[in-house]
Parts: C-alpha cells; structure tokens; sequence
C-alpha cells in the first residue's frame, strides 16, 4: 500500500516540479524567483519523503557495482560541508589513503551517509564538531560518523531504527529505518550507540572488496 500510493503522489509531483520550472525561466523577477526557490524545496522535501516509502513498499533486490568509498566521499563531502555551515558546525575529515573498496549503489550509500550526518547536525549546538571517519578493519570497510550532541538514552536506542520512530518534532521516522535497508540490501550492518549529553556514533560496516581483479 506504501509503494501505490507513493507511486500515485510521485506521478503529479513530476508534472508540478516541470511547471514551476518553466515559471522560473518565465518569471525572473528577484521576488519570484524567491518564491519559485521556496516551492521548489518543498517540491524536493516531498518527493524525499515519498522516496522513503517506496523503499519502505519494496523489496531492496538490486544490482551493485564496485566503488572506492572514498571517491563517494569525495562527492559528498561539498554537500556535508555546506549543510555544517548552515549549522554553524564544523566536520573534521579522517579518511585512510589506500582504496576502499565495497559492492554497493553509489546513490544510497550517497543517502545513507547524508541522512546520518544531518541527524548529527540537527542533535548538536552551535560550533560543535561531527566527525567523519572512513577507514578498514578486518574484513570489513567502515564509515564512522560521531557527533557530540545531545544523544539518547538505552531506551531510546533500541527503537531508533523501527519504521514511525522519530525523536524529532518534524519528521517521518523512516530516515534510519530506510537507512539500515539500504545498508543491509549491501550486505552491510550499521550500528548505533548514543550517550545522552555526550553524544551519537553510527557506525556503517560493508563487506571489503580485496581482490578485483
């Protein structure tokens, strides 16, 4: 039911995002153009949202490639950079030099990795630090994203990755939900440990990928 009904919103919301667009291009106006900014935001929020339900409807049976999870934090990490200074955040960078490679869709690991970081943003004051860190242990490729934000208690933890759960005033409680799909679709675990007043570190493993040849 999730999945129809996602598909039915998603249909119109493409034919509204192409309009406001041709808007833009009509309307150069600064005040319209402002206004044209704000609606296609909310156009994208939507479409975020659906995006979360259809993964919630499916399946997670696709078709992976060979990355170097470095070349994906490369791309990323403009991104990241740019949502920490609208937090007034700073993100420290801890990335080992050798390849890192894993199966996975470079897209969702893309997601995964931004949903976790904006959590850690949204739990942290002004001026603290998230940091990042991309490095290999045993078999295993790991992703560390560390905030010292407000975190959670033991209770709260056991329930951050049940569908509707949200700590958050606004929110669907699909993010980490839709997170641990995406990462287990990759063969991946991801872990979450939190310490109320001290903070929150997700933990992403993925199969390491030695011989590709």
């Amino acid at each position: 039911m999730a999945a129809s009904t996602a598909h039915e919103i998603k249909n119109p919301l493409t034919g509204i995002k192409g309009l406001v667009q041709l808007l833009v291009e009509k309307h150069p106006e600064e005040q319209d153009q402002f206004y044209y900014s704000v609606i296609m935001k909310e156009i994208e929020r939507i479409n975020s949202i659906v995006s979360e339900f259809l993964i919630l409807g499916k399946p997670m049976v696709q078709t992976l490639s060979l990355y170097d999870i470095r070349s994906i934090i490369a791309e990323l990490r403009p991104i990241i950079e740019s949502e920490a200074r609208h937090f007034n955040i700073e993100v420290e960078w801890n990335i080992i030099k050798e390849p890192i490679l894993v199966h996975c869709t470079k897209d969702q690991l893309k997601q995964v990795i931004l949903n976790i970081a904006k959590n850690g943003f949204e739990a942290m004051e002004v001026g603290k630090k998230l940091r990042i860190r991309i490095h290999h242990e045993n078999e295993s490729a790991k992703i560390m994203i560390i905030d010292n934000g407000q975190g959670l208690n033991e209770k709260d933890i056991g329930k951050v990755f049940d569908p509707f759960y949200t700590s958050k005033k606004e929110g669907t409680g699909l993010g980490l939900f839709v997170c641990k799909r995406i990462i287990e679709s990759f063969n991946g675990t991801i872990e979450f440990s939190s310490k109320p007043l001290i903070g929150t570190t997700v933990t992403i493993s993925l199969p390491l990928i030695k011989d590709h040849t």
